[in-house]
């Protein structure tokens, strides 16, 4: 069963999924999953920062400079996304002393 993703859960890519850029985002196959996932210009640039275990907080804290936006609408929407990314395996919550 897969963890609960919270702003302080520290997170890696999974080494399963193959990822490929096509015009700038990320596009992931995952044989285990039997399935394909593309990912926005927001989600390839958090996939993108995953490629290092990073905590969830971190995350936000890049997206809020580099896009203006605010903690509360990074939360509301961006847990989910990430959650989804460990509840199909293609990342996975990690010890938080792996953290950048």
């Amino acid at each position: 069963m897969a963890l609960d993703v919270t702003i302080d859960s520290v997170m890696v890519q999974d080494s399963e999924p193959a990822a490929a850029a096509l015009d700038g985002d990320i596009v992931l196959l995952s044989l285990r999953a039997g399935a394909y996932f593309g990912l926005n210009h927001v989600g390839s640039e958090i996939w993108r920062m995953l490629a290092e275990p990073c905590r969830v907080g971190t995350i936000f804290e890049m997206l809020m400079q580099r896009h203006a936006v605010e903690l509360e609408t990074l939360s509301r929407e961006v847990t989910p996304f990430l959650q989804k990314l460990v509840d199909e395996r293609l990342a996975r919550v990690v010890e938080a002393s792996e953290a950048r």
